[in-house]
């Protein structure tokens, strides 16, 4: 099989030596071994013979097949072969016509450039495609050839010749990120670096590291002392508990630190402490709730530090993640609004959780009464307890109208809101006591108090059932509509 053929426009065209768009418009910014090969393999495409094979021109030009196939490359992406997907290899010559785009880059301009950075890459030949990728670079940006060419230098030494021309942009590109752009910027700055690999070496110690420092190495220390503030000594003393995870913990350590303002050994102690309470906290209370996590940073982050910074203290939340338990709030949003609602009402710790408790105790009492006034015998539900708020805070009924309003429901067949239909008829008239109601018959309030403060601070501690639990954080609901 022919290596070079033709499409047949192109022998019909008439063509049987090389266009002259191809000498005008290409063959200028070419580079030499492309054009040759271009020209070779076009002659050898008029023939059906053995002599149609990569190895002649490998041989004529005195290269390697695979520098044949790069050249090919280039002049495909200039549109003026393809390269077929075949086994072995063809390539189709196209024509030279006006359709065919024209190389956005003119490798003619970097010239020198391409001269010096293959000098100092000795362990391979650059292919086209890599050459792109550099004039790529330095149009896209203000780096200079020359500073280029010096941290092709500055990679090849420490990596090695078969240095890929992907991790020598990254070093560029870093560079660029600083601000360093020209030679002596660059120079400066790869050559300041380093001197880390003294104390690099020592951090690899404390993490029981044998392998060679590298250029990522260097500029992660240059961040942690010079950007993030970090001591050597701080650094080696961190690098002692990332023996397993390497440099990529380490830095993670060490961005985590910075970022919460933990510099010095005490404050990262103090930080390390509280964050492992925190995390015990978050274990307790989704352990109390019934649900795992695995990885409890979200839920830290998410929850009981703003938990916390509310000025909720762990013995409080742990208190209402039982009650929440109790009550069939088995989730962290489920806690979490519960949280919200105590937080309006100003309950952040247990005193007044057990205060909150003790009040909706008293009042479900003072509604029992009621109840039993109306001749109800059930247990209190959500809108009694909306309808009780209403008379009590709304309208300002005193407890004793309240009863007689109730007295008089007796034997009615929607007991509640008849007494609601009677205090709102008092009230329109300016009724506030018994007195006024015309009753001869004092009515009688036996609402009893079930939990005092004692020594006006500290509050005798009760037990409620779970449908006591469950009922009281409905009434929050009630209470933030």
């Amino acid at each position: 099989m022919a290596f070079c053929i033709k499409e047949k426009h192109f022998i019909d065209t008439g063509f049987t030596a090389v266009e002259n768009r191809f000498f005008l418009n290409f063959m200028p910014d070419a580079p030499n071994r492309c054009t040759q090969t271009y020209l070779l393999g076009l002659t050898l495409s008029n023939s059906d013979g053995d002599d149609n094979c990569i190895e002649t021109i490998a041989n004529k030009l005195n290269i390697s097949a695979e520098e044949v196939m790069d050249a090919f490359r280039y002049w495909e992406e200039l549109g003026l072969v393809t390269v077929l997907d075949s086994v072995p290899p063809q390539v189709l010559y196209h024509g030279a016509d006006s359709n065919s785009t024209l190389k956005k880059i003119k490798p003619s301009k970097y010239a020198k450039f391409s001269k010096q950075i293959q000098s100092v890459i000795e362990g391979r030949m650059l292919t086209v495609n890599e050459y792109n990728e550099y004039y790529t670079f330095l149009e896209e940006t203000t780096f200079s050839p020359d500073a280029l060419v010096y941290v092709a230098k500055y990679c090849a030494e420490m990596k090695g010749n078969n240095i890929g021309y992907q991790y020598i942009l990254t070093v560029a590109r870093n560079q660029l990120a600083k601000g360093a752009t020209t030679l002596a910027t660059v120079t400066e700055n790869l050559s300041s670096q380093q001197k880390y690999d003294d104390d690099l070496k020592l951090v690899f110690k404390a993490m029981q590291s044998n392998r060679g420092i590298d250029y990522s190495d260097r500029a992660n220390y240059e961040k942690w002392t010079k950007d993030f503030g970090f001591a050597p000594e701080t650094i080696i003393a961190v690098a002692k508990s990332c023996k397993t995870g390497g440099m990529g913990r380490l830095d993670a350590k060490l961005s985590e630190y910075y970022k919460k303002g933990a510099l010095s050994d005490k404050e990262i102690s103090d930080y390390e402490e509280e964050k492992n309470r925190i995390n015990d906290l978050a274990r307790t209370v989704t352990k109390t709730i019934g649900v795992y996590y695995q990885n409890l940073e979200s839920v830290t982050d998410e929850y009981i530090v703003p938990w916390l910074r509310r000025g909720f203290d762990e013995e409080t939340l742990v208190a209402i993640a039982r009650y929440c338990f109790k009550s069939g709030i088995r989730t962290l949003n489920g806690v979490a609004s519960i949280i919200d609602k105590l937080y309006k009402n100003g309950i952040v710790n247990l005193a007044a959780l057990d205060g909150y408790f003790a009040m909706l105790a008293d009042t479900d009492a003072k509604i029992q009464s009621v109840l039993v006034k109306c001749g109800l015998d059930r247990r209190t539900t959500a809108n009694d307890r909306l309808l009780y708020k209403t008379w009590t805070e709304s309208w300002n009924m005193p407890e004793e109208l309240i009863l007689l309003a109730a007295e008089m429901s007796v034997g009615t067949g929607s007991p509640l809101a008849y007494v609601n239909r009677v205090l709102s008829d008092w009230k329109q008239r300016g009724i506030v006591s018994a007195e006024q109601a015309k009753r001869s018959k004092a009515a009688s309030a036996s609402a009893a108090a079930t939990a005092t403060y004692v020594g006006g601070t500290a509050i005798e501690r009760r037990h409620y059932t779970d449908e006591e639990i469950n009922s009281w954080f409905s009434a929050l609901e009630e209470d933030d509509k």
